[in-house]
């Protein structure tokens, strides 16, 4: 059977980047990264550093040459937190890196993943840009470290399961005071790995809350002991509520860490033996603050004594006795006068207490009220009898003071014929003079019964009113 031909009808696909297919410049530059990284991947590449720049976002930008050639670098945030020196120009170093292309820019370079110095004076010149930087945090002052306790009940230990150090710690704490509780969190203390272990196991015993924590490791070359000059490890020593001795490496040898703890002993053994005394050294000690508390106390007694024969020979001890005596005769006298004069206080407050008795009997309180009657009832006749006796004073005087009103009265004087003129009416004016009218005006007259609505008509002023026509107006 022959195969099938292409479809006549169906187009043929373009290979990317041929000349129906170009590429765009980003893909292109996106490819030769994957190329790059796929191709050669993580390396590690030294070289000298060359213009480095640490910029603001946290980023490093630098170059990395060998005199021949060089190349750009890029070390993120992330990453070059972990560094543990600060890079310059002109240091040489070793950098693992991830070769690619810069995108927008088509540029190439490498991603650094991690860099180490290289060389014995770059690894001293890191360890000492680190122990200025952490004493500058002030992690190694000594106003924070902290004092020992006198007789730790729990020991916290970290170092090596299997190394010498432990051995020779144990060996110590039994020898010197043989049942203390020991905690061992073991981790390594060489290599890679050490310093997070060490790290963490610090953290983990410390919330066991033991009352000292050693952190010990036998000697060793200076290389070995890289893990106690890591920044992590003495971070968490710094972070521990338990105070920390050390005893690593030799006598010779010192650490961050060494500078971080409290206490820093020479060698293992010397950190176990600064933690706990010796139970006869101790024993020995309170024998003798024992003899000595014994000679004070004797010495003291015999200060007592002496003063007490001194007193007793005194002139003024001597007399004491017949002093005594004049004074317990004194109180005696006292106490006799006390005792009369209370005895005569309680016989008066008896009489009064009798004779208020006496008052307050049934027939004696009887008798009293019907007195005290007696001189109400006299006392209220009284009272009426005043009372009436002003009553009719007030009505006769009222009376006379009624007929001086009626005599005045107004209406006394309009019975005899008089009238009162207002003009407008009731609540007008009182007229008493003609040439305050004039002819029209509406008037009001105010009889002694009744009262008449009049108006005027003619004047008369100046004139007197005719005999027996004072009542017309």
């Amino acid at each position: 059977m022959r195969p099938r031909g292409p479809d006549p009808g169906e187009v043929p696909q373009a290979r990317p980047g041929s000349r129906l297919a170009p590429l765009a410049v980003r893909d292109l530059n996106r490819a030769a990264d994957a190329v790059l990284g796929d191709a050669i991947g993580p390396v590690w590449v030294r070289g000298e550093l060359v213009r480095f720049l640490a910029h603001r976002s946290g980023h490093w930008y630098f170059s990395l040459t060998d005199g021949d050639a060089s190349v750009s670098c890029a070390m993120f945030r992330g990453r070059n937190r972990r560094v543990p020196f600060e890079p310059r120009d002109g240091l040489e170093v070793v950098v693992l890196a991830v070769p690619g292309v810069y995108e927008p820019q088509g540029r190439y370079q490498l991603v650094v993943e991690a860099m180490e110095p290289l060389g014995a004076g770059a690894a001293a010149l890191a360890l000492e840009q680190l122990r200025r930087r952490l004493a500058a945090e002030g992690l190694f002052d000594e106003d924070r470290k902290r004092p020992l306790p006198l007789l730790p009940r729990t020991i916290g230990v970290v170092t090596s399961a299997d190394g010498a150090a432990l051995r020779d710690v144990l060996r110590v704490l039994r020898r010197r005071f043989a049942g203390v509780r020991v905690l061992l969190a073991p981790a390594t203390v060489q290599g890679k790995e050490a310093p997070v272990e060490i790290a963490e196991s610090l953290s983990r015993l410390d919330r066991q809350r033991p009352d000292v924590i050693l952190l010990v490791r036998g000697g060793g070359a200076r290389e070995d002991l890289a893990a106690f000059d890591d920044e992590r490890v003495v971070r968490a020593i710094a972070a521990c509520e338990a105070p920390i001795v050390t005893g690593i490496g030799h006598e010779i040898d010192t650490t961050l860490a060494d500078l971080a703890a409290d206490v820093r002993a020479p060698t293992p053994s010397a950190a176990a033996e600064v933690v706990v005394r010796e139970r006869e050294e101790l024993l020995e000690r309170v024998r003798s603050l024992r003899a000595r508390l014994v000679r004070a106390m004797r010495h003291r007694l015999g200060a007592l004594r002496g003063r007490v024969r001194e007193a007793t020979a005194a002139r003024g001890l001597r007399a004491f006795p017949l002093r005594l005596q004049r004074l317990l005769a004194h109180l005696a006298e006292l106490d006799r006068r006390l005792d009369a004069r209370v005895r005569t206080t309680l016989a008066e407050r008896r009489r009064r207490l009798a004779g208020l008795a006496g008052r307050l009997s049934p027939r004696a309180l009887a008798s009293r009220v019907a007195e005290r009657r007696s001189r109400v009832g006299a006392v209220r006749e009284a009272l009426v009898a005043a009372a009436r006796a002003g009553l009719e004073a007030r009505r006769a005087r009222l009376g006379r003071l009624a007929a001086r009103l009626e005599g005045m009265s107004p209406l006394r004087v309009l019975g005899r014929g008089y009238a009162l003129v207002t003009r407008g009416g009731p609540g007008g004016p009182l007229v008493t003079d003609a040439a305050a009218l004039a002819p029209g005006d509406a008037i009001h007259v105010r009889l002694a019964r009744g009262a008449v609505d009049a108006r005027v008509e003619e004047i008369h002023a100046g004139e007197e009113a005719p005999p027996g026509r004072e009542n017309d107006r």
